[in-house]
C-alpha cells in the first residue's frame, strides 16, 4: 500500500511540474504582430514552443512560463527563452486579445523592452501601444 501511495505522489508531482512549465491557455493563441521597425508578423504561441513569421522567416523557439500574476489589474505571465526573461502582459483588464512581449532585464515583469505589440483581432500599432501602455 506505501508503494502506490509513493507512486501515485510521485506521478502528481510530476504532472505539476509538468504543467507549470507549458505556457497558460490565455497565451497560447496566434496573434497578429509589429516590432518596432515596423515590420508585420505571425506569433503563434504553444504549450511550450512560439512561432514567429513574415514574408521572409520564421523561427522557432521553445519557452518556459515561470511567473503568473497580476498587479494593478495587468495580468502578466513570465516566460525564460534561450535563459532570458520574456514577459506577456495584458495591460487592459479583461481583454485577452490585446497584449505586450517584453524583454525583461530586470526582477519586474511589468517592467521592460517593448519587442513586439501583439492583438489576436487586428493588426496592432507598435508606436500606438507604446504611447499608450508604456509611456506614464
Amino acid at each position: 500500500m506505501k508503494n502506490k501511495y509513493k507512486i501515485f505522489l510521485l506521478v502528481c508531482i510530476t504532472l505539476i511540474i509538468m504543467v507549470g512549465c507549458s505556457g497558460s491557455k490565455e497565451i497560447q493563441k496566434t496573434w497578429k504582430a509589429e516590432d518596432a521597425t515596423d515590420n508585420v508578423y505571425s506569433i503563434e504561441i504553444k504549450a511550450n514552443e512560439i512561432n514567429i513569421s513574415n514574408d521572409k522567416e520564421n523561427e522557432k523557439l521553445d519557452y518556459k512560463q515561470n511567473v503568473i500574476g497580476i498587479e494593478n489589474g495587468v495580468k502578466y505571465y513570465g516566460l525564460t527563452i534561450d535563459n532570458e526573461k520574456y514577459s506577456i502582459l495584458f495591460p487592459e483588464k479583461d481583454n485577452t486579445d490585446l497584449a505586450l512581449f517584453l524583454k525583461i532585464d530586470s526582477d519586474d515583469y511589468l517592467d521592460g523592452t517593448l519587442v513586439y505589440a501583439m492583438n489576436t483581432k487586428e493588426q496592432p500599432s507598435y508606436n500606438d501601444y507604446t504611447e499608450k501602455f508604456l509611456t506614464h
